[in-house]
């Protein structure tokens, strides 16, 4: 009993698990590392009406020297007048130069609304994110729920085979003093042959649940869990489940967010028809210093346009390419609310079904246990079959399970319920 109340202590909660695939799960990091890509989408959104710094630097080698001589152009009765003159450079044989520019768009007609469905995709992408972690904590409870059922069936599976045993023992003994069938003997052997091979069925079944919480959680496949409390539901029916989703639902607004998106970039390739005007101030040093520029360093400020009138019909294709892309967004959306629409009622009704059963399974577990302790005693004074008490004690193992797994499916409905709805 102390051994049973110490593992109990330690036993790992529903919520503790959510936590561990939280924070350990392969499937969550790698959809976080997806949101982290697309959330790069707003800075490059950014650089479209963002001032841009541009460092630029040339080396020159000209083929030769370029010089001025004006004495060649004096005439030789007149040179002695005019007096000697030095060649005047006007460019260098090989010269470096820089220049440093800043460019601010002034005026850009796709820049706006690229940047606001940037941000619409990015605010798509943290709903996605927020379904997948949903989905997730349905996957952890459907999971940790197998365990709980694969263990149950393996205590069961134990029990049965233990029964079994004793009662194939008893079977021998009445075959041996002739107060049994001889096929008492063969009847009991076959029930603990078919004990044995349900029982390494469960602890197969065991062994797979625990591997696929263990992958989910990067928990001990071995750690124990606790049987989860009822959870009820917030709603009194399904219209109001299906409102509060209009809002909630990660999809929905994934998807209503998308459309946003689609309009934005529809109205940037509609926009990329006008001119883009952009301002520049640049910096220049140099070395190639001669007569005409005596000066190794200047500025200047540029305000200049481009107006691209045709593009040979590419502008055109993008355009049609947004305008499909926008009516499919609202075509997305109009499923996506069909579907959580579906998902809920359907989910409602699982609940339901599992709620009336579960109260039904219970009743039955008892009237089980009482027709298999019955069973055992008129089997025991002779006055019942062998095979009559092997469906009592099958009975009362289905009622256990049976109970057993209808709690899992109104706690797994419920809890669908919320994360259909998106509750956080």
């Amino acid at each position: 009993m102390l051994l049973a109340l110490l593992s109990l202590a330690h036993a790992v909660t529903l919520e503790e698990a959510w936590a561990a695939a939280d924070h350990g799960g392969v499937d969550t990091q790698l959809v976080e590392e997806q949101f982290k890509a697309a959330s790069t989408l707003t800075g490059a959104a950014w650089s479209l009406v963002s001032p841009k710094f541009v460092l630029r630097g040339n080396y020159t080698l000209n083929d030769e020297e370029l010089v001025f001589d004006s004495s060649a152009l004096i005439p030789e009765n007149l040179a002695g007048l005019m007096g000697e003159t030095d060649p005047v450079v006007l460019q260098k044989k090989s010269f470096f130069d820089a220049n440093a520019s800043i460019v601010q768009p002034l005026f850009s007609g796709q820049a706006l609304p690229l940047l606001r469905a940037a941000y619409g995709e990015v605010a798509a992408a943290k709903e996605e994110l927020r379904g997948h972690r949903g989905a997730l904590r349905l996957g952890v409870a459907r999971a940790y729920w197998g365990v709980l059922l694969a263990r149950e069936g393996v205590q069961i599976a134990s029990e049965a085979l233990t029964s079994a045993q004793k009662h194939r023992k008893l079977a021998e003994a009445a075959a041996d003093v002739g107060l049994a069938a001889p096929t008492a003997r063969l009847q009991a052997q076959i029930a603990e042959s078919r004990a044995e091979r349900e029982l390494a069925a469960a602890v197969e079944g065991r062994v797979t649940a625990e591997q696929a919480f263990a992958r989910l959680t990067s928990l001990p496949p071995d750690e124990a869990v606790q049987l989860p409390a009822a959870r009820p539901l917030r709603w009194d029916n399904v219209e109001e489940a299906i409102s509060e989703a209009g809002g909630a639902r990660p999809a929905l607004r994934a998807a209503h967010t998308r459309v946003g998106s689609a309009s934005a970039q529809s109205l940037a390739r509609t926009m990329a028809w006008l001119p883009d005007v952009n301002g520049r101030f640049t910096y220049v040093w140099t070395e190639n210093v001669s007569a005409f520029n005596d000066r190794d360093e200047f500025w200047m400020i540029v305000v200049e346009g481009e107006w691209v009138l045709w593009d040979g019909g590419y502008r055109l294709a993008e355009q049609a390419k947004a305008a499909a892309q926008k009516r499919m967004a609202v075509l997305a959306e109009t499923r996506a609310t069909d579907e959580a629409e579906a998902e809920l009622r359907t989910l409602w009704q699982q609940h339901t079904r599992a709620e009336k059963a579960l109260g039904t399974v219970e009743h039955e577990l008892a009237l089980a246990k009482e027709n298999l302790r019955l069973a055992e005693v008129a089997w025991e004074s002779g006055a019942l079959k062998f095979i009559e008490l092997e469906d009592a004690r099958l009975g009362e193992k289905a009622a256990r399970l049976g109970v057993l797994q209808e709690r899992m499916n109104a706690h797994l409905a419920a809890l669908g319920l919320e994360v259909a709805v998106g509750l956080p």
